[in-house]
């Protein structure tokens, strides 16, 4: 089943992404044996990563690095459609909060392209706790389109980005991100079958798509 829902505004003034990211998170997180709250922070990098990958193209290769403090660092790829993580055993025996994983040295670089198209990487520093401001964060600073990440309810695997475009008038762009936020409580628990359906008032649909994960032989994890 897609996982990926993109989507743009009835007035063609924002793109949206969502995206639900549970079996992603499943196989990626199968061996992970920290803390609650550091599982649920994975997730929710899974999620950011997945959301920022699918805005343009669900199939380019871009790949995300977070250097943290503690000894924690994460790395996430996403190539043809295939989400792969990594990272250090450290987090594993972290016992502390989101919050002591940041500070004036932390920094998130995303890299997009490949060797035969050109590659380019962005650099921002990860001075914050939240991993939804880290991410609309990086799309300022990026030389990006300025987005919205809002996560489904008070899940980690389901979430919306919300990317105006150039010439949106911000008082339009105001009220689709309230009525965004608003109906985000419903998709945590929402069959994702109908969630094209609940969003139909403020955009259209302009494509469906998966984003797996491969297991070790090689096969893609599927629904």
């Amino acid at each position: 089943m897609n996982n990926i829902i993109r989507m743009l505004s009835v007035n063609k003034d924002f793109r949206m992404v969502l995206a639900d990211t549970r079996q992603i998170a499943e196989q990626a997180l199968s061996e992970f044996r920290g803390t609650d709250c550091m599982r649920g922070f994975l997730e929710q990098i899974i999620t950011g990563c997945t959301l920022l990958s699918s805005i343009n193209d669900v199939n380019a290769k871009i790949s995300f690095s977070f250097r943290l403090s503690q000894g924690v660092s994460i790395f996430c790829q996403i190539t043809d459609a295939n989400f792969t993580m990594e990272y250090k055993d450290t987090i594993h025996e972290f016992k502390g909060t989101v919050a002591e994983l940041f500070d004036n040295k932390s920094v998130v670089s995303i890299t997009t392209g490949n060797w035969e198209t050109g590659l380019h990487t962005g650099t921002v520093e990860a001075n914050m706790d939240s991993v939804v401001m880290l991410f609309a964060h990086f799309t300022v600073q990026s030389e990006q389109l300025p987005s919205q990440f809002i996560w489904a309810g008070d899940g980690c695997s389901r979430g919306i980005l919300m990317q105006p475009l150039p010439f949106a008038v911000e008082p339009f762009i105001s009220k689709a991100a309230y009525e965004l936020n608003y109906h985000s409580k419903e998709l945590e628990h929402m069959d994702w079958k109908c969630v094209p359906a609940r969003f139909r008032h403020l955009a259209k649909v302009i494509s469906e798509n998966r984003i797996g994960r491969l297991y070790d032989d090689g096969t893609i994890y599927k629904n």
